[in-house]
């Protein structure tokens, strides 16, 4: 904490001269007017050094203006200013004595900001003046050092860090490429809309176009990052509530891909490539449970009870951080007893032994299936839409997803051709039965 502090305004004067030289260039001299005298430098009220300083300024001008108009300058013209500054003494937790000092308008709000930077240091330290000096490379570290750390449980229940640090990591880095060097108080509205439209405009490493959920998901990021910034006293307002909303789930482009039983057949026939064997159980849990990706991988034989058909995900593995019950279909029950009888065994394995995630492997099953637009995660859409297509209430579906949210749910339930003409079919019912006219009354009694 800043200790011995002290307040103080100070008044300077300054004589500016105006001219344009001979060459009909248009130049300003400005030059900080002194209030020292032979034999009273140090026993001079506050009014008193005012008006030597004035004195002393418009010298200054007078002597100046008579040295240019020697070298051929014209239009001279003077003029005398007086700034006021607020300045703040303190001295650090290493014992080094500092300053603060900022413009003020008048003598009034030289003033009050003494009283501000005063009430700055009570509240956050000397920390809060560090920050004028801070860029966002500085937040960076700060983030990286406590706040990018590997995910911290307490009863199943995630009270620091983060579940994935790898994709978190490659965002920070991107938004340390771009606004490293920046002061982190000169980071304005303007430079996020700037970055955003940057972004989008940056090709991605294949060439192509770069989504709008991806950059959505740095803006967020950067918005996490101000947030801490602006709860540690180093901006006053995040720059993100200086406009309209820069991250917006309305302009995603929704996915609409599911598999259909073909394709699903496609793919696993894929799988039986030696180099893609181990795809399959994964493929199979996939879509006949939805579980994420991360939740799969993240599956131990003590999760599984092969005699009951049940998995139970735990709840540190999961987005919701709530745990959550599955019961597996007859084909994912028989692919996991097969996996478990040439597996170690052992409780505290990971099924699937994978502890990354299996992109390479899966782009190359999509490939030899001719499923080049499926992504991991339409397998779990095709669970979702299967589940709707059962006639399972979309609340139960929600619950075998592990949704906290109806809407979310509705974004898993793909329309796809097969729905459209069950739709069309009940249409057409609908129309053939409207279609139908009532006998007459007098035909009825004939």
């Amino acid at each position: 904490m800043a200790r011995e502090r002290t307040g103080f305004i100070v008044s300077q004067v300054c004589a500016t001269v105006e001219y344009t030289d001979v060459d009909g260039r248009h130049h300003k001299i400005t030059k900080a007017a002194k209030a020292q005298t032979a034999d009273s430098k140090n026993n001079l009220k506050d009014a008193e050094k005012q008006a030597l300083k004035k004195k002393h300024a418009e010298q200054i001008i007078r002597d100046t203006i008579t040295e240019l108009k020697q070298r051929g300058a014209t239009q001279c013209k003077g003029s005398t200013e007086t700034r006021h500054f607020a300045r703040v003494g303190y001295t650090d937790d290493q014992g080094k004595r500092r300053d603060v000092v900022r413009a003020a308008e008048t003598r009034t709000h030289a003033r009050d900001l003494i009283k501000e930077i005063l009430r700055n240091l009570e509240e956050h330290g000397a920390q809060a003046f560090d920050a004028d000096r801070m860029t966002f490379a500085d937040l960076a570290t700060h983030y990286e050092t406590h706040y990018l750390i590997e995910a911290q449980y307490v009863d199943g229940r995630k009270v620091a860090g983060v579940r994935s640090l790898k994709p978190a990591l490659g965002a920070v880095n991107t938004l340390k490429q771009h606004f490293g060097r920046h002061k982190l108080r000169s980071i304005t509205y303007g430079g996020l809309c700037k970055y955003k439209s940057d972004r989008l405009e940056t090709p991605t490493r294949s060439g192509g176009q770069r989504a709008i959920a991806s950059v959505q998901r740095e803006l967020a990021k950067l918005r996490r990052m101000l947030n801490i910034a602006q709860r540690e006293g180093w901006i006053r307002k995040n720059p993100f509530a200086a406009g309209e909303p820069l991250i917006s789930m309305a302009d995603e482009r929704k996915r609409e891909r599911i598999l259909t039983r073909e394709e699903e057949r496609r793919l696993l026939e894929a799988c039986a490539d030696p180099r893609r064997v181990h795809l399959r159980p994964i493929i199979i849990a996939a879509i006949d449970t939805g579980m994420r990706k991360g939740e799969l991988l993240s599956l131990r034989w003590r999760d599984v009870d092969l005699e009951h058909g049940v998995i139970v995900i735990q709840a540190f593995n999961t987005k919701t951080m709530k745990q959550r019950e599955l019961a597996m279909t007859t084909r994912l029950k028989l692919e996991l007893a097969r996996v478990f009888e040439e597996s170690t065994q052992d409780p505290a394995a990971r099924i699937f032994g994978i502890l990354d995630n299996v992109k390479r492997s899966f782009t190359s099953a999509r490939k030899a299936a001719g499923l080049l637009d499926v992504r991991f995660h339409d397998l779990r859409h095709t669970s979702a839409s299967r589940l709707v297509g059962a006639h399972i209430p979309l609340s139960e579906v929600g619950r075998v997803l592990g949704h906290t949210q109806a809407n979310t749910t509705f974004r898993y339930v793909n329309m796809n051709v097969e729905t459209a003409k069950r739709a069309a079919a009940a249409l057409d019912a609908f129309n053939v039965e409207s279609e139908v006219v009532p006998a007459p009354e007098s035909a009825m009694l004939n």
